[in-house]
């Protein structure tokens, strides 16, 4: 635990070169929500991030092919960029991706850190629109055949609102 806060801390003083223990907090509104257990927590237990703190961390980008739109170039966060940022606990073994209708999408820990699995916010270079499943989806790098063979077409979803880190 005291390695995982350590971790979160350090990725607190990378983001914006904070000052040691002010901890970054939502301006604008709330859009990904990270619960379980996690080293870094801005609103009771849990970590609240708005746009503009998710554009913060290390943006990724690339092509691949999305089950329900064709060829797309996503843009965003890798889980695992959010997954250090927040500073997960050792145990960890999966994490749930929750969706704004409760739908749930099971990531294991070892996946996010050994594939480039993304927290997608923009679309061929634009703002995803809620119409298109934004402003946040889940979106798996295809173009890594073992990856969808473990993560099925159904496994990618759209409007993303959650993250629950799980043993």
């Amino acid at each position: 635990m005291k390695q995982a806060m350590c971790i979160g801390l350090m990725a607190v003083l990378a983001m914006g070169g904070l000052a040691l223990g002010q901890i970054p907090t939502p301006e604008e509104d709330v859009v990904l929500t990270v619960t379980g257990t996690v080293a870094l927590r801005n609103v009771d237990n849990e970590f609240h991030f708005d746009m503009n703190m998710l554009e913060e961390l290390t943006f990724t980008e690339y092509e691949v092919s999305d089950p329900w739109l064709g060829a797309q170039e996503y843009g965003g966060v890798e889980l695992s960029a959010i997954l250090d940022f927040v500073g997960i606990p050792a145990g960890a073994s999966s994490v749930v991706v929750v969706a704004a209708d409760d739908a749930e999408f099971k990531v294991s820990v070892s996946d996010a850190f050994e594939y480039p699995i993304m927290i997608a916010y923009t679309s061929d270079g634009e703002g995803i629109p809620s119409s298109m499943g934004g402003p946040l989806k889940l979106v798996f790098p295809y173009f890594i055949e073992e990856v969808e063979d473990k993560y099925p077409d159904a496994m990618w979803s759209w409007w993303v609102v959650g993250i629950r880190v799980e043993y």
